[in-house]
């Protein structure tokens, strides 16, 4: 009992998950300058705790290495946010399974690849220059590579569905196919390099998946 004697109220953590919440959004929003900046290799945890206004152990603390911290910030980039909800269960990916038809899947996931490709596109860019130098980074790409792939899977287990197709030989094709043209690296091929605008090469993937699926 407090002294006016009534109960102490119970002790309500929210104020300090948010300020957690905060804390983490601000390193991964330096993390991600600071790497499409200048790279990978020339960025060091202590100019990520620096430009966040933390310190370094408050860094290594939430995110436990430089490459971890690459991997977050990537995975950041792609869904929007740093909340620890994968993209399948979010509302921009259940829009595109929920479309009624294959064709309307297929629509809706080319605009959801142009919608993220200017976030993602170049922080993978950056994850493959450093992959040929730094072999743990070489493992983070392949990790990220195989989520691309799992994702794919379930993408082509939808198509198919609304198909009505079962072969597993077709399933494994049209999971490649996605695969492929969900590539960050495709994207800064056309959008970075060629100029194409995003919105183009979102028809272009509509297209091209409504042709190499349909």
């Amino acid at each position: 009992m407090s002294p006016a004697g009534q109960a102490r109220r119970p002790y309500n953590a929210e104020g300090r998950r948010a300020q957690a919440r905060a804390t983490r959004n601000r390193i991964l929003a330096a993390a991600q300058t600071l790497f499409l900046a200048r790279g990978y290799t020339a960025v060091s945890v202590a100019d990520v705790a620096t430009a966040a206004g933390v310190s370094v152990p408050t860094v290594f603390a939430g995110f436990r290495s430089k490459a971890n911290l690459l991997k977050e910030a990537t995975e950041t980039a792609l869904v929007g946010d740093a909340d620890p909800v994968p993209l399948h269960d979010r509302p921009s990916m259940r829009h595109v399974v929920e479309g009624a038809t294959a064709r309307e899947v297929l629509h809706r996931l080319a605009a959801l690849i142009a919608e993220a490709g200017p976030q993602v596109a170049p922080l993978y860019a950056v994850l493959h220059a450093a992959a040929d130098a730094d072999p743990e980074i070489a493992r983070l790409a392949a990790t990220l590579d195989e989520q691309r792939l799992q994702g794919a899977t379930r993408l082509a287990e939808v198509v198919l569905d609304r198909l009505g197709d079962t072969d597993p030989d077709r399933l494994r094709e049209v999971r490649d196919t996605i695969w492929t043209l969900n590539s960050p690296l495709l994207f800064g091929l056309l959008v970075t390099q060629r100029g194409w605008p995003p919105e183009r090469y979102g028809a272009w993937v509509a297209r091209a998946l409504t042709a190499l699926v349909l």
